[in-house]
């Protein structure tokens, strides 16, 4: 059929149009809603099954400004729930100068009249964080307030030349202890409660299931699906680690991820310690003492305090709490096998203060803790206590 031509004005009558064939109704499924960022809908035929007549001009612009604004509200919707969280940058790195020595070298009771919190020692020295105080260092001959701003800390791990310390709402403070440079930031909105240093970077754990890991010198997320808060992390690489937390709560980290191992109690965990992903030793609440050799077997301890960190010397492994509770628990055929059919040892040393925190550096064993304002650190070696410094 020949095509009718356009009319040449407004007046010409419009050539009929064709008949269509009409279409099958489709189906709709009443259990389906449409998808929010889908394709439009196409129009359904009329009744009769022709196709409904063509929309006016005008009405057809008004509903494409409607779409085009529509579909720009829609994409910032979406762009706002998809985009993720800047990541928060750390304050510029403030260069602490050569501290002054206390008044009275090492046995000033100012300094130790804080909240203690952890502790760790570097290739140079000893650092001691605090609850809401300043942080300390010990150079091996005088006791030092190195910085005076006021932090809340809960944790502190060294390697050879760094301190990194965690807090609440993400706080992280780095320092550099070579080059005597302090940094502090946050790295999350969770608290953090406990940290790793490890030669490729640190890991630290907190609240809600949180892990971070520092590589390359940015922090990010390491775990997702974890739901408990995490108190303390040891790890051995970038992939392989065991943390512990509420609720008796454990994981492995392995290649293919975090894998939960069931501890068999629900107290609070908060410490871990080990030297591989197959030997490990966790504590926790009412004197609960965990040790893995490819399940995790409680430990008899004697004491029903809560307990909070861990370090190894040798064979000898060194558990402190709440109430001065220190206990040493020797292990028999290496790291594997852990004795536990001995009784503990408890060692006496003459506080009631909470323990927060024990390391080793070299052979000394060293211990911080405090009860309200009153802090102590003791050093001990050969099985005495060497030197004592503060109110506790």
């Amino acid at each position: 059929m020949t095509a009718t031509p356009p009319p040449s004005n407004g007046d010409a009558p419009k050539a009929p149009e064709p008949e269509k064939t009409a279409e099958p109704k489709k189906t709709t499924d009443p259990e389906k809603s449409p998808e929010v960022a889908g394709p439009p809908t196409p129009t359904p035929p009329s009744a009769s099954g022709a196709a409904m007549p063509p929309l006016p001009l005008g009405y057809v612009g008004i509903i494409a400004v409607l779409l085009v604004v529509a579909a720009i509200g829609a994409g910032l919707a979406i762009g706002t729930v998809a985009r993720p969280s800047p990541t928060p940058r750390p304050t510029p790195v403030r260069t602490v100068a050569a501290p002054t020595p206390t008044p009275v070298p090492t046995t000033d009771p100012q300094v130790f009249r804080q909240s203690l919190t952890g502790a760790c020692a570097t290739g140079q020295g000893l650092w001691v964080v605090t609850n809401g105080g300043g942080v300390l260092r010990y150079d091996g001959e005088h006791w030092t307030q190195i910085d005076s701003t006021l932090r809340t800390l809960s944790q502190a791990s060294c390697d050879e030349g760094t301190l990194y310390a965690v807090g609440p709402v993400g706080a992280m403070l780095i320092v550099n202890d070579r080059l005597r440079q302090i940094t502090s930031f946050d790295v999350t909105l969770a608290d953090l409660i406990g940290v790793a240093a490890m030669p490729e970077g640190a890991m630290a754990v907190g609240t809600a299931g949180t892990v971070m890991f520092l590589s390359g010198g940015s922090w990010q997320e390491y775990a997702r699906g974890l739901e408990e808060d995490l108190y303390a992390i040891v790890a051995f690489g970038p992939q392989s680690a065991w943390v512990v937390g509420s609720q008796g709560a454990s994981y492995r980290l392995e290649a293919a991820g975090w894998r939960p191992v069931p501890t068999g109690v629900t107290v609070v965990l908060r410490a871990v310690s080990g030297t591989g992903p197959q030997n490990a030793v966790a504590a926790g609440d009412a004197g609960t003492v965990l040790a893995f050799d490819g399940t995790w077997k409680p430990v008899e301890t004697g004491v029903t305090t809560n307990l909070r960190a861990i370090a190894r010397l040798g064979t000898v492994l060194w558990i402190v709490g709440d109430a001065g509770t220190a206990l040493l628990f020797d292990t028999a055929g290496g790291d594997t096998t852990l004795r536990r059919e001995k009784p503990m040892t408890p060692f006496d040393l003459g506080t009631t203060c909470d323990l927060r925190s024990v390391f080793v550096n070299g052979q000394d064993v060293w211990i911080v803790g405090s009860t309200g304002s009153r802090g102590g650190v003791w050093r001990v070696r050969d099985g005495k206590v060497g030197e004592k410094w503060g109110d506790c």
